[in-house]
């Protein structure tokens, strides 16, 4: 049972106000809508249709990867195998395919394997075990990539014959990319669950205090069990929409450095490594920030490998902005 007390401490970390949106989005807002008009200047293709339709369809992966992190961020936790996960996932799902199994039954069996994986092994150990968060799911992004790299002997497995897969990456629904409808109805799926359910307020409770969470009722364990869960659960959707896109499996080079760039994009979207604070609205305008970024390096004629330390130089700028907001 939640208190009045929990329920009012857990509204005040959710931002409602105009006044409270603008301080935590402004910054990121600012700078991808600056990005985004300086590359309408100098570059003609920018603004065409295909190329808007790209960075979405591009950056949808990363977006549901972005919601499965926010809940562990936002819990005061983090999860360093979110690209594994999908490597594996990926790698199962193909498995799955080349035995037998029918398409759909194969995408919802990936997608449970991956959400007990990660509730079981990373929430279990972390919530029960008393492990860091921090180690745990780093030998984890070890230990998946190379249980994906010895199921598949390393080598990649083709899943263009299967026309669901394929839809789920690649398909059109209503003129627009599945992966980009299927990224936005999670993304309000998710961010229903954290505005408007006893869980999501839970979550903002225990990354904000979390014994203060314990005393008013909450079970913190199994929040962190559910969100790690639902990390694992955002992981294997992302498997199945890249797998798709990709016609097969890639078990050395599929989502490497995902887990990265999803966490920059939550941060930049106003969440905090302290935990408590976060929106999934300020993740995507993170991933937005990042997927217009690469492509305008891209269009830009720069060599590909420099997306890299674009990333990585956002993911410091963005551990800076969360080391500002906390003071």
């Amino acid at each position: 049972m939640m208190t009045a007390a929990e329920n009012s401490s857990d509204t005040d970390k959710i931002p409602t106000s105009f006044p409270t949106l603008l301080r935590r989005y402004a910054g990121v807002g600012a700078a991808l809508v600056a990005l985004i008009v300086f590359l309408s200047l100098t570059q003609e293709n920018f603004l065409k249709y295909n190329n808007i339709m790209n960075i979405l369809r591009t950056n949808s992966v990363m977006f549901v990867a972005a919601v499965g992190l926010t809940f562990v961020i936002i819990s005061q936790g983090l999860d360093l195998s979110v690209g594994s996960m999908t490597a594996l996932g990926g790698v199962f799902l193909a498995e799955l395919l080349t035995s037998g199994v029918g398409a759909w039954p194969a995408i919802f069996l990936t997608i449970a394997a991956c959400t007990i994986l990660g509730a079981v092994v990373n929430g279990g150990l972390i919530a029960y075990g008393g492990f860091n968060f921090f180690v745990v799911t780093l030998a984890m992004m070890q230990l998946l990539r190379g249980a994906a790299l010895v199921i598949s002997n390393g080598v990649p497995a083709s899943t263009f014959m299967w026309d669901p897969v394929q839809w789920v990456g690649d398909g059109v629904v209503l003129g627009l990319p599945v992966p980009v409808v299927l990224a936005v109805l999670i993304g309000l799926l998710g961010y229903a669950v954290m505005r408007w359910t006893r869980f999501g307020r839970s979550v903002y409770a225990v990354g904000g205090n979390e014994t203060a969470a314990r005393l008013a009722g909450i079970n913190v364990a199994r929040v962190r069990v559910a969100v790690y869960g639902i990390s694992a659960a955002c992981a294997g959707v992302s498997a199945i929409m890249l797998t798709g896109r990709l016609t097969s499996s890639q078990p050395v080079s599929a989502a490497l450095g995902l887990e990265l760039s999803a966490a920059a994009a939550v941060l930049l979207g106003g969440a905090s490594f302290a935990g408590g604070s976060g929106n999934i609205g300020g993740s995507a305008i993170g991933v937005l920030f990042l997927g217009v970024l690469a492509n305008g390096i891209t269009l830009a004629g720069v060599p590909s490998y420099w997306q890299g330390i674009a990333t990585g130089a956002v993911l410091i700028a963005a551990i800076a902005l969360d080391r500002i907001r906390a003071k």
